[in-house]
């Protein structure tokens, strides 16, 4: 894991208060390599958990909009416009420099995450050896110049752990 970026994921999160600001809209997990310790590249991953995603997801956007806190926003309606190895529900991505990186912070609102969430748990509780064949295999991955969309940190996990 790059400590580096790690910690200043953890910078942007305090200063820009993103995680309380969602709160106002949901449930808010932390998920993927930020929650596992498994950090390569400048992403954060979260979801909220709301009853009406749709509504949720454009209150966030218009929101964090008028707080000038990001470089760029961006909106996502796989409901309408379905695509593949994507939930048929809503993204907001927000992206900024912080501390000498672009980072993302990808934020799916979603009405029940409990499959996601039981991943995260298994994932925590990864060995060591595990724990660095992923990050391996992810930097590996940014080297060779291949996409999370043709090979997603989801899939690097599941081959590395048998499931």
């Amino acid at each position: 894991m790059d400590q580096r970026i790690k910690h200043a994921a953890t910078n942007l999160l305090e200063s820009t208060g993103i995680l309380n600001i969602l709160a106002q809209f949901g449930e808010v997990h932390i998920v993927g390599s930020y929650a596992f310790d498994l950090m390569t590249e400048p992403d954060i991953d979260l979801i909220v958990l709301t009853d009406e995603p749709r509504k949720s997801s454009e209150e966030t956007l218009a929101f964090v909009s008028k707080l000038h806190l990001f470089q760029k926003l961006e909106y996502g309606d796989f409901q309408k416009f379905p695509r593949e190895k994507r939930p048929p529900f809503f993204i907001v991505n927000m992206r900024t420099p912080w501390e000498g990186e672009m980072f993302e912070i990808e934020t799916w609102f979603l009405p029940e995450a409990a499959e996601q969430l039981a991943f995260v748990e298994k994932i925590k509780k990864i060995s060591p050896e595990q724990r660095r064949k992923i990050i391996e295999l992810k930097l590996k991955r940014k080297q060779s110049g291949t996409s999370k969309t043709e090979l997603s940190s989801f899939n690097i996990y599941k081959s590395v752990l048998g499931f």
